[in-house]
């Protein structure tokens, strides 16, 4: 004989039924939530063992002197970013001047050949009160052009050469004010340059390949300008910080010194300059050893012939480097 549940028996195992589904579902993401607990727990546990970060978590104000220091690094990251922006505007700026932005004589061959006599003119006149002398036939580089006037495809690169030329002689005169140990002449050799005629790329040099699709952009395009010089030593250490001061962009790639004394005289030769005449001593040599000293300081009292190698560095703003970038070739 069979029997029947009423309904309220029937009522009490359907609620039975769910308590143990919800006590199941419970158990589940109670252990996936302890899972994600002993995760992190071993994770810190793993921290920790680094020394600097342990001793960060157990001091209790570690977190806000940590969080300090997060913002002012991020406030020095951001000063850093700002000056490099503005240095690299400067530059920028300073290649604009040497080429002669917006200017006629670096367009017009006629107005480029009067600009070139103006500033020989000016830098010869002067030469005399600031004490800087010429090498014989120095024409800034561009002797070339003394009797000829350039084609119009040649004034943009004359412009910039006439420029750097100006600039590089300008620093020299500014230099010889520096304060000098001994009087030493001063002369401006030679220069040359990227508008020498003389400085002619060698015809079996193939040109170079147009870039790759995909490939990183060359850098800025760099102009090389050789000079010789004469000067003091105290000249060409304030001639040297001035280009690497100037807020155009040159790069010193070259240096040659040779100093005009090779040798040290001999220490009879410099005895003799202490040595007192017979007739003023009764026929007795004497050495005043309170004004005059025997050895004497051979340094100083020279001057040194240098060559030096310059780059001038075309710097284009980013506005400039994106518009005379090559556009991507089109996809296949």
């Amino acid at each position: 004989m069979k029997g029947s549940l009423s309904r309220e028996q029937l009522l009490a195992v359907a609620a039975g039924g769910g308590l143990l589904l919800l006590a199941a579902a419970a158990a589940w993401f109670g252990l996936a939530a302890l899972g994600e607990k002993q995760a992190e727990a071993q994770a810190l546990a793993d921290q920790m063992g680094n020394p600097a970060l342990a001793a960060l978590v157990a001091d209790p104000g570690g977190a806000a002197r940590a969080k300090r220091e997060s913002g002012e690094m991020q406030k020095l990251d951001k000063e850093l970013r700002e000056k490099d922006g503005a240095t690299l505007g400067i530059w920028a700026q300073g290649t604009r001047e040497a080429i002669g932005e917006g200017q006629d004589w670096a367009k017009d061959p006629g107005k480029w050949k009067d600009r070139l006599i103006q500033v020989q003119s000016r830098l010869q006149k002067d030469s005399s009160a600031r004490r800087v002398e010429f090498g014989p036939d120095f024409y800034l580089g561009l002797e070339a052009y003394r009797q000829k006037s350039p084609t119009a495809e040649e004034v943009p690169g004359l412009a910039l050469h006439l420029s750097v030329a100006e600039r590089l002689v300008e620093h020299l005169m500014e230099a010889r004010k520096t304060p000098e140990q001994y009087p030493t002449t001063c002369e401006f050799r030679s220069l040359t340059g990227p508008g020498t005629g003389i400085e002619k790329a060698p015809e079996a040099v193939p040109p170079a390949p147009p870039p790759k699709p995909g490939a990183p952009q060359a850098g800025p395009e760099r102009k090389t300008f050789r000079a010789e010089i004469r000067c003091s030593p105290e000249v060409l250490y304030e001639y040297v910080g001035r280009l690497a001061r100037d807020k155009w962009l040159f790069i010193l790639t070259g240096l040659s010194v040779t100093n005009s004394r090779q040798t040290f005289p001999l220490r009879s030769e410099i005895a003799k300059k202490f040595e007192v005449p017979e007739a003023a001593t009764g026929g007795q040599t004497v050495t005043d050893k309170k004004e005059k000293r025997l050895l004497e300081i051979l340094g100083g009292n020279e001057d040194l012939t240098v060559l030096l190698e310059v780059d001038f560095v075309a710097w284009k703003g980013s506005e400039e480097a994106k518009v005379a970038a090559p556009a991507p070739a089109p996809a296949p």
